[in-house]
C-alpha cells in the first residue's frame, strides 16, 4: 500500500465457485500482499434472502483488502438490495459476472455468460450498481457466446456497455462460453483462448481500462501479459 491508497489492480486471483472464499483468500493473502482478492460468485438474492447470516457470505478478514465483491444476478431490484446491504462490509471494488457458464447460473438462472447477448440489461444493471455503492464497479465477461464470439460482437457488448453505464473496467476472460454441453471446468480449457481480441480492445477502447484473465497459471506468463499504460 502506498499512502493509504492501494496499487491499482496489476494482478489480481480471479473469483472461482467452491475455491475463493474465506479461507483460500487468507491463504493467497500470505502469498501476495499486493494481488487483488475477489469473493466466489454470490447471487443477489443470496444475499437478499439471507439477511440474518450474512457474515457467512459478505465477512472477511481485514487483511484480505483489496478486495472485490463479485455479485450475480438478472433482477434490477435484488441487484440494488444486495448492494445496499453489502455496503456495511467495505469492499474495495464491485464486480458484476457476465461470464459463468454454468447452467445453474446461465441455464436456469439467466445470468452470468448469458448476458453477454443483452448488452442492454448489463448496462441498466451496472448503473443500478453503480447508484447504490461508492466503490468502482467493473464487470467481468467472456469473449463471446456460443456461435456469438466475433470480435465486432464483442466490441458491440463493450461499447453498448461502457456508454450508457458507469462502467470502465472490464476483466475480460479470453475465450468464449460455450452454454450447452460443456461443463463449466471443460469451459474454462476446452474453447480456444483468444488473448488477441483482449489487445484488440486496449487499441480500440483507449479511454477504459481492461484486464486479461485466463491461461495464465504462472509468474512468466503474468510479466509477458503486463500491459503498461502511461
Amino acid at each position: 500500500m502506498v499512502a493509504g491508497r492501494y496499487f491499482p489492480p496489476w494482478f489480481s486471483v480471479a473469483p472461482m465457485m467452491d475455491w475463493t472464499d474465506n479461507h483460500f483468500r487468507t491463504l493467497a493473502r500470505l502469498i501476495s500482499k499486493h494481488a487483488w482478492l475477489y469473493t466466489e460468485m454470490i447471487a443477489a438474492e443470496t444475499i437478499v434472502y439471507q439477511t440474518g447470516n450474512l457474515d457467512r457470505f459478505l465477512g472477511y478478514t481485514p487483511e484480505q483488502h483489496p478486495i472485490v465483491l463479485q455479485i450475480g444476478g438478472s433482477n434490477l431490484d435484488n441487484l440494488a438490495k444486495a448492494i445496499q446491504l453489502s455496503n456495511a462490509y467495505g469492499y474495495d471494488e464491485i464486480n458484476f459476472n457476465c461470464g459463468c457458464p454454468s447452467p445453474k447460473v446461465a441455464g436456469r438462472g439467466c445470468f452470468g455468460a448469458r448476458l453477454m447477448l443483452d448488452p442492454k440489461f448489463v448496462a441498466e444493471a451496472m448503473s443500478v450498481i453503480a447508484a447504490n455503492t461508492d466503490v468502482p464497479v467493473s464487470v467481468k465477461c467472456r469473449i463471446g457466446v456460443d456461435n456469438r464470439d466475433s470480435y465486432n460482437e464483442l466490441c458491440d457488448f463493450i461499447y453498448k456497455v461502457s456508454s450508457q453505464s458507469p462502467t470502465r473496467h472490464f476483466i475480460i476472460h479470453s475465450r468464449k462460453a460455450l452454454l450447452k454441453g460443456l461443463s463449466p471446468a471443460d469451459n474454462r480449457k476446452i474453447p480456444p483462448l483468444k488473448y488477441e481480441y483482449y489487445f484488440a480492445l486496449l487499441r480500440d477502447f483507449p479511454k477504459l481500462r481492461f484486464t486479461i484473465n485466463g491461461g495464465i497459471n504462472t509468474v512468466d506468463e503474468v510479466r509477458n501479459n503486463l500491459v503498461w499504460r502511461t
